[in-house]
Parts: structure tokens; sequence; C-alpha cells
């Protein structure tokens, strides 16, 4: 369960990984530091967004540091529910609280058969993604 309730513009993905989203009408979905130092996006954030938005969107919204609001993510299934801010966490904690009266045998497999395909997706990117992303930090780190 994951309650947004601002801006997430950095590992905006943790967010995202939740099996249920909710957020607040002002929160943003962004990744500013990657583009920013000009470090490739690989320590997973690409591989989540892609699994999200689709490949060509996320490859638009890691190049260009796209602002998805609340709005635009819950349109593109990023988000669950887009609530007013002085809820957001009630409301996800309403979602958790149901989800935690089920009996745990069933939360735990449901959850299990539900991730695999972004588990095996994070395992298989983000080995290469960890190290484009650490050769482009040393590169910035050389040149300073």
């Amino acid at each position: 369960m994951a309650a947004v309730n601002g801006p997430a513009t950095v590992h905006s993905e943790y967010a995202l990984l939740a099996d249920i989203v909710v957020a607040s009408e002002d929160a943003i979905f962004m990744d500013k530091p990657h583009l920013g130092f000009n470090i490739v996006p690989g320590d997973g954030i690409q591989v989540i967004y892609d699994e999200l938005l689709g490949v060509n969107r996320a490859r638009y919204f890691a190049l260009t540091q796209q602002q998805l609001t609340s709005r635009e993510a819950e349109r593109l299934g990023l988000v669950n529910e887009v609530v007013a801010k002085d809820v957001v966490y009630i409301r996800a904690m309403e979602l958790a609280e149901k989800l935690a009266a089920r009996p745990q045998l069933f939360l735990h497999y449901t959850t299990l058969a539900l991730r695999q395909r972004l588990v095996a997706r994070l395992s298989a990117g983000t080995a290469l993604g960890m190290a484009l992303e650490g050769l482009t930090a040393a590169d910035l780190a050389y040149q300073a």
C-alpha cells in the first residue's frame, strides 16, 4: 500500500511498486535526478516505468524529465485512486485494513502471483542498468 501525498521526484518508482497506490490531488511523479545529473536511470526506475507506461511513454518520461500529475498518473494506470490531500492516508489505511483482514496465506500467495512478472523484469533489468548508472556517475565524478 502506498500513500503519495505530494511530489515524488526522486525514486518515484518505489511508491509505484506497491500493490495499491493512493495519491493526493497535488502529487506529481517524475524522475528529476538522473537526467538532471546526466546519469543513466538504471536502478530500477527504467523497468518500473516501462512496465507501467509502456516502452515509448517510458522513454519519453525518462528523456524529458516529464512530470505526471496525479490525475495523469491515474489515467495512465500508475495510480489507483486520487483523493484530497487531507484524506490520502485515511483512504490508504482503509484499503490496507480491508486487505489485512484476509487470511495471511491468501495475501502472501496472491501478492506473490501478482508480482512475479515485475520481480522477473526487475531482476533482469537492474544488473545492466546499475552498471551503466555507475559508469556515468563515475565519469561525472572523474570530470569534477
